[in-house]
């Protein structure tokens, strides 16, 4: 009996540190935040930041200033890519309703932009739908947590473009890097 015992903690034993040796990572790698040509005064940056807090934990920062309110029609096109010689397209081009995105209060729709923008929600003001009436845009002190976020794709270095239109027009341009480790 006592042997079973003991070759049941061994087995234990074995398979926590199995699941500390293959360690799982996601994390922030660099951000670009760009207003674009055509903003012509729609919007400006005021900062655009990664924030090393300790090893693997990084924290994204940016806010974006909105110069003409209240904005009545937002939309945005949300882009993954793969680095595998260059950047390519990979499985996510979507483009869709900011405003009734962020109006839809229950989650029932499982795509792509509800998973990402569910995500930050908690640490940003996108928290409301259109008109969008406050004078600014921002996501503050997020961090990419693999206990909660468990990305549907394979290991690798990625970049997401959030595209962000007003009235039709493309305003902003924010490029958010992250790398997956398994």
């Amino acid at each position: 009996m006592r042997s079973i015992c003991l070759l049941q903690s061994f087995i234990l034993l074995c398979a926590s540190l199995n699941e500390i040796a293959s360690v799982r990572l996601l994390k922030f790698t660099n951000v670009k935040c760009k207003d674009l040509p055509t903003t012509n005064g729609f919007t400006k940056y005021e900062y655009c930041h990664l924030k090393v807090v300790r090893r693997n934990y990084v924290e994204l920062s940016l806010k974006v200033n909105l110069l003409q309110l209240p904005i009545t029609n937002l939309t945005c096109r949300l882009q993954c890519f793969q680095r595998t010689d260059g950047y390519r397209p990979f499985l996510y081009n979507v483009h869709f309703d900011f405003c009734k995105l962020m109006a839809a209060q229950k989650n029932y729709d499982l795509s792509f932009e509800r998973f990402i923008f569910g995500a930050i929600r908690m640490h940003s003001n996108f928290n409301h739908s259109c008109p969008w009436k406050e004078s600014y845009m921002m996501v503050e002190k997020y961090a990419l947590d693999f206990t909660k976020i468990n990305m549907p794709v394979p290991a690798g270095v990625y970049r997401l473009d959030f595209t962000f239109y007003a009235y039709g027009i493309p305003r902003t341009l924010t490029q958010v890097f992250f790398e997956k480790i398994e």
